[in-house]
C-alpha cells in the first residue's frame, strides 16, 4: 500500500499577525514547516510528500526545504502545488496534484504544516486503522467547561462528553477523500473528516495528544519551543 502525505502550508496566518506566515516562523532555529516535513520524511511507511503552498510564499518554502537538504529521504518530496483561498481548496489542489503525478497512491494523510510536533505513534495509529476504515483522525476530549456565546447570551454545553477536538494528520483512502473533495461545493469546509462524513465514508477516531498542538498564537509558538527535545 502506497501512502502519500499532503502538508497544507498555504495559509496566510492572519490570526497570528506579523509579516511571516506562522508555518514559516523560526522554531529553535528552523522554520515550523521543516519540522512537519521531517516527521514524514523519517517515516518508513510514507512514500510521497505533497506540499501545498501559497503563490506568495515560494521563497519561504524553499528556505524550509533547504534546511532539510542533507536528509537521505528528501526525494520523497514532490514539487509543491499552489493552494486556494480556503483550506479545502488547498487540500483539493494537493489531491489533484497527487492524482496527476500518476503515483498510484492508496492512502493519503492530510496534515497541517502548523502542527510541527506530531508523533510517530499518532502517524502509526492513523495508518494502522486505515486497514479497516476509509477515514481515521486523532481526537482529544473537551476537558474544560464549554459555553456557546451569541449576542452576549451565554449557554452552557452540558454534555461535553459528546464533544471532541480534531487534530491532524487525518488519514483516508485516497479515492474516497478525492471523491469527497470533488463533490464538495462548500469552500469554507476546513476539516476533511467533515467532507468524508458528508459522503458517508466509514470513520474511526483514535486518541490524539496534547503536544500535537497547532501553532495559532505566539503562546503556542513559545509552548512548542519548550516541548522540542
Amino acid at each position: 500500500m502506497k501512502t502519500a502525505v499532503i502538508i497544507v502550508a498555504a495559509g496566510k496566518g492572519s490570526r497570528f499577525g506579523g509579516n511571516i506566515p506562522k508555518q514559516f516562523l523560526r522554531l529553535r532555529g528552523l522554520p515550523v514547516l521543516s519540522y512537519s516535513l521531517k516527521k514524514f520524511l523519517d517515516h518508513n511507511s510514507v512514500s510521497l510528500i505533497q506540499p501545498v503552498i501559497n503563490q506568495d510564499h515560494k521563497n519561504f518554502y524553499l528556505e524550509s526545504l533547504n534546511s532539510l537538504k542533507e536528509l537521505k529521504n528528501s526525494k520523497k518530496i514532490l514539487p509543491p502545488c499552489l493552494g486556494g483561498a480556503e483550506r479545502s481548496l488547498s487540500v483539493k489542489s494537493g489531491l489533484i496534484a497527487l492524482l496527476n503525478h500518476g503515483k498510484n497512491v492508496d492512502n493519503v494523510l492530510i496534515h497541517d504544516a502548523a502542527r510541527p510536533l506530531v508523533s510517530k505513534k499518532i502517524i502509526d495509529e492513523v495508518l494502522n486503522h486505515l486497514s479497516n476504515f476509509e477515514a481515521v483522525f486523532p481526537t482529544l476530549p473537551m476537558v474544560d467547561s464549554v459555553w456557546k456565546v451569541k449576542n452576549n447570551m451565554y449557554q452552557l454545553i452540558k454534555d461535553r462528553q459528546s464533544l471532541i477536538r480534531a487534530q491532524t494528520p487525518q488519514g483516508f483512502r485516497f479515492s474516497s477523500i478525492l471523491d469527497a473533495h470533488l463533490a464538495n461545493k462548500e469552500s469554507w469546509a476546513f476539516d476533511d473528516i467533515y467532507l468524508a462524513n458528508k459522503l458517508g465514508i466509514s470513520i474511526q477516531q483514535i486518541p490524539g495528544c496534547e503536544t500535537n498542538l497547532k501553532i495559532t498564537t505566539i503562546d503556542d509558538l513559545a509552548r512548542a519551543e519548550r516541548l522540542i527535545t
